[in-house]
């Protein structure tokens, strides 16, 4: 197990605290939405939405992003350049700089590996097949998302 984590603490700076906090974070923000968005978007309507999406990802978003004098150390309290780790669930790229969508590619793995799993038998192969356009999608779009963050230095990302 040690030697598994040791490969994510040198490729991508995250410590073993930072790994398994990220995975903690990235699961239940994706249980809570699967579980509970429905039942709220069936009781209320439209409305359930807004209110589901301002409760829930609110709410993950302040636990997993941090909120200013809450959560823990998920690495050092200073990093190899003496700059401060984070203090928050989900890791937030090599030492800060790296733009990284992790609540909604959690959101979006979650829900894509979930109608997988709960899918007869016979017809997971064809969902896969017919979702593979959208990932082929959503993937540029991430790169393209990036790159023009990382281009207005927005992350001190160097590209």
């Amino acid at each position: 197990m040690s030697e598994w984590l040791q490969t994510y603490n040198e490729l991508w700076g995250m410590y073993n605290a930072g790994i398994i906090t990220s995975i903690f974070g990235a699961f239940a923000v994706t249980f809570t939405v699967l579980m509970c968005w429905p039942k709220l978007v069936k009781d209320f309507g439209p409305i359930g939405g807004f209110i589901a999406a301002a409760l829930i990802i609110g709410t993950f978003w302040v636990i997993n992003h941090k909120l200013p004098g809450y959560g823990f150390s998920t690495g050092l309290l200073l990093d190899a350049e003496n700059l401060p780790m984070q203090f928050s669930l989900i890791h937030q790229g090599a030492r800060g700089s790296a733009p990284w969508v992790d609540m909604g590619f959690a959101i979006a793995t979650g829900f894509v590996f979930a109608d997988l799993l709960c899918a007869p038998k016979g017809t997971r192969w064809a969902l896969t097949k017919e979702a593979f356009p959208r990932w082929v999608v959503i993937v540029i779009g991430g790169i393209v998302g990036g790159v023009l963050v990382g281009l207005t230095g927005y992350t001190n990302a160097a590209l």
